[in-house]
């Protein structure tokens, strides 16, 4: 069973960065740790940085649960045609259909790398997402909110929330105004 997080993903993962001495990403070699640095030369010894570059981080997996019916989003489809999926929510199987990881804003599925997507990029309450591949539009940008919302960067006031209702759909995800007291809004963060 995961732990619950209560705060973004994109909180979770610290920055590391390699400073080089010498440009090209030659000479001697230093790791950083996220710090506040004052004074470089007294810091390091060194009068510049000649290059840098971010350490790869690993990437942070979760699950993420609706406070509403205690499912969680789960990818339903075939994996191989994007255009074959859907996203909704399900009891919790132990599929890498329910994996998550959160990447420059993109929230992507572990089971095939693609996106969370709301369709056709509209602005408007009730549209569809889906999985979509990376094309780094701001349809499939996400932020996760410190209160259990993940809202699109299309509109601060977009939020994944469950489609609803008494037809076979009543599971999938879609895009809704924000409503304070919406659990069906609500999503809570499981890190694996």
């Amino acid at each position: 069973m995961g732990r619950h997080v209560p705060t973004s993903p994109l909180y979770l993962i610290v920055k590391r960065w390699i400073a080089f001495e010498s440009a090209n990403f030659l000479g001697r070699q230093m790791l950083l740790d996220p710090q506040q640095i004052l004074n470089w030369s007294q810091f390091s010894g060194w009068k510049a940085i000649g290059s840098l570059r971010p350490l790869k981080q690993p990437s942070v997996y979760f699950m993420i649960k609706n406070r509403d019916n205690d499912k969680y989003l789960t990818v339903t489809g075939k994996l191989a045609d994007s255009r074959a999926t859907f996203v909704s929510v399900s009891p919790r199987n132990g599929q890498t259909t329910q994996i998550w990881y959160f990447c420059r804003g993109f929230l992507k599925s572990k089971a095939n790398d693609s996106c969370l997507d709301v369709i056709g990029g509209k602005n408007i309450p009730g549209s569809k997402v889906s999985l979509w591949s990376e094309h780094g539009k701001t349809r499939q940008k996400w932020k996760i909110d410190k209160g259990g919302t993940i809202s699109s960067y299309i509109s601060d006031d977009l939020v994944l929330d469950l489609k609803g209702g008494i037809y076979y759909d009543k599971n999938y995800i879609v895009v809704n105004r924000v409503q304070d007291n919406a659990l069906t809004q609500k999503w809570d963060i499981e890190l694996l």
